[in-house]
């Protein structure tokens, strides 16, 4: 028996794992926690950006995929942030 989606789908991605929970960051900003077993294991990943259908207005979970695609995006979006940010920094204003 398959899962009846209805046709939208929502982005989310793992912010970390708690043992057997992965806490997901919906895309308002929003934390939920998720039995890692409901998801696929190629989602189970710190950083990973799943797009999950919504079944009934509830995450279908089990039907995550992982966008590998947009993750590269995020992650030279931030890398470019990074570089802008050390430009700017003088440095030198931490001390061990």
């Amino acid at each position: 028996m398959g899962v009846e989606v209805s046709g939208s789908v929502e982005r989310f991605v793992v912010d970390r794992r708690e043992g057997l929970i992965l806490v997901v960051e919906d895309s308002g900003g929003a934390f939920q926690d998720v039995p890692a077993q409901e998801v696929p294991s190629d989602c189970r990943v710190e950083g990973a950006v799943l797009d999950v259908p919504m079944s009934f207005g509830s995450p279908a979970w089990g039907s995550a995929r992982r966008n590998r695609a947009e993750e590269r995006r995020r992650v030279t979006d931030l890398t470019k942030r990074m570089e802008q940010l050390k430009k700017r920094d003088p440095g030198g204003d931490v001390e061990l």
